[in-house]
Formats: structure tokens, C-alpha cells, sequence
């Protein structure tokens, strides 16, 4: 998978928390994925489709991430995974799908994006929508601890 094609996701990962939740993340060396379990406590996951490529994006938190992220956005604490907490993690998931599609608009992708899912739980599996040419995981480290982004893509002409 193309360095150029992933950049678009991360730097969009961390303009979302850094304008929306007042958080840097710094990202670490990217990886292989070697199974189909969330490395966090609750995961949102969006299918991506142009007439290039197809793939999919999942952001992966752990619970105490999650919560801070959640209490520097909506200005509440909270003290589990609840339903506004999952609802938060799809937008996010939104976010940074959509901050990715403009900047890979520009450089010639006309994605376009279907509606997140949001997983709660380690023990679920993750469905990526093409995973045959692997799983890309990045993590990212922030004041408040790791979270991880998937990236998953496949060409449909072997540009990527």
C-alpha cells in the first residue's frame, strides 16, 4: 500500500484531535496487522469506495483514551463506554474519513464514504473491506495514552 495514499488518514487523525479535542497525537511507525481483533476497548470502522480503490478506515481506543477524548469534546466526564461515547467514536470515525477524502481529492480519488460502525469490545473481529493486501496499524501516542488506526485499502488497478 502507498505511503502517499495513507498520509491523507493520519494527518487528518490529528487535525481532528487537535481542533476538536485539544489533544497532539504523534504517531508511530506504521505495521503489518497480523489478525482481525481491535487493539482497543471500542472501534469505529467506515468502508471507503472510488473507482480506484476500496478499503476501509478503523480508529481503535482504549477505554481510558476514549474517556478523555470524550471529556475534552462534550465537556462531561464519563465513566464508562456508554452510548454517547460510542456515538462520539463514529463521528470521529466521520471526521477523519472526511478530512482524508479532500485531501486524496486532490490528488485524484473521488471516494466516497458509507456510515461508520462503532465495536465495542476486544474480543470482536474487525471486517475489513478488502483485507488481501494487509492491514496497515499505526499507533499514536497522547497525553492520555496509545490508540491505533487501521488503514486498508486494495486498487482496483494496482495504483496503490
Amino acid at each position: 500500500m502507498n505511503v502517499d495514499f495513507i498520509n491523507p488518514f493520519l494527518s487528518s487523525m490529528s487535525n481532528v484531535l487537535v481542533t476538536m479535542a485539544s489533544l497532539a497525537p504523534v504517531a508511530s511507525g506504521p505495521s503489518l496487522k497480523t489478525n482481525d481483533l481491535p487493539p482497543g476497548d471500542v472501534t469505529g470502522i467506515i468502508p471507503m469506495s472510488s473507482p480506484q480503490a476500496m478499503g476501509t478506515l478503523a480508529l481503535s481506543f482504549p477505554e481510558p483514551v476514549i474517556l478523555h477524548i470524550a471529556e475534552n469534546m462534550l465537556g462531561e466526564k464519563f465513566a464508562e463506554i456508554d452510548d454517547e461515547v460510542a456515538d462520539l467514536v463514529g463521528e470521529l470515525t466521520n471526521m477523519v474519513t472526511g478530512g482524508a477524502k479532500k485531501i486524496l481529492e486532490g490528488k485524484g480519488y473521488d471516494f466516497d464514504m458509507a456510515t461508520p460502525t462503532v465495536i465495542r469490545g476486544r474480543g470482536q473481529k474487525i471486517s475489513h473491506i478488502d483485507h488481501s493486501g494487509g492491514v496497515i496499524i499505526i499507533p499514536f501516542s497522547t497525553d492520555a495514552g496509545d490508540f491505533y488506526v487501521e488503514v486498508c485499502f486494495k486498487s482496483k488497478s494496482n495504483r496503490l
